[in-house]
């Protein structure tokens, strides 16, 4: 489904475990800024080797290897593995506001719109943090107080974005009649899939694989009956 500064969707910020939060209150100046740098560096190490490795078999240790300094510097950035899985996740789209709202700009055909969306979602899912976010999934979580139900909602809103595309599509005539949750299952279910085989060395990009996709869901393999 990209270094990004810190920016957590709204809506899973404010719910936030008090053990994923960030250690540090300090404002972006100076030794704010730092701090920040070195912990989004802290969190793209780990999100790479817990998608090398698996969460279960990475330990704070093998990340403090990685990065080259001793595990104890660790704790001024983050709290505990829980807390770096999580901020991850959450780095893995961290513009989905901005992405959401662009959905909803009418002036533009509903099929470039969904496209658009798609081709961000691709991008952001081969991203580290994105790899971190399909490969690992959300179950290291889901024993921990609200952060699973952040993942969840964040889940939802991309779900409920695709859905409505589609229906506004099926209303103004450019999208046959289908089920818009069967094709928001078809379509995530293929891109889910692309962290795991994708190579930098293919012959697509990441936007080209997402163009591929919608021109395969949209216009269908059968050949025109004659």
């Amino acid at each position: 489904m990209k270094s990004k500064a810190l920016s957590l969707p709204p809506a899973a910020a404010s719910r936030t475990p008090a053990s994923a939060r960030p250690t540090t209150g300090r404002k972006k100046t100076g030794m704010g800024t730092k701090h920040d740098d070195k912990r989004i560096a802290i969190l793209r190490t780990a999100a790479q080797l817990f998608a090398e490795k698996g969460y279960e078999s990475t330990s704070l240790d093998n990340i403090a290897e990685r990065l080259g300094m001793h595990k104890a510097t660790l704790y001024h950035y983050v709290a505990n593995k829980e807390s770096i899985l999580y901020q991850c996740q959450m780095l893995s789209f961290s513009d989905l506001d901005n992405v959401i709202e662009k959905t909803r700009d009418r002036s533009v055909p509903v099929l470039q719109r969904l496209r658009d969306f798609v081709r961000s979602l691709a991008v952001a899912q081969n991203s580290d943090f994105g790899r971190c976010l399909v490969l690992v999934g959300q179950r290291p979580l889901e024993m921990s107080s609200g952060s699973d139900g952040d993942i969840r909602q964040f889940q939802r809103r991309l779900d409920s974005t695709v859905r409505a595309l589609v229906t506004e599509g099926i209303a103004d005539g450019s999208v046959r009649p289908c089920d818009p949750g069967m094709f928001s299952a078809l379509l995530f279910g293929a891109l889910n899939w692309v962290p795991r085989w994708y190579s930098e060395s293919g012959k697509l990009s990441i936007p080209q694989v997402a163009d591929n996709f919608m021109d395969t869901l949209i216009d269908g393999i059968a050949a025109a009956r004659r």
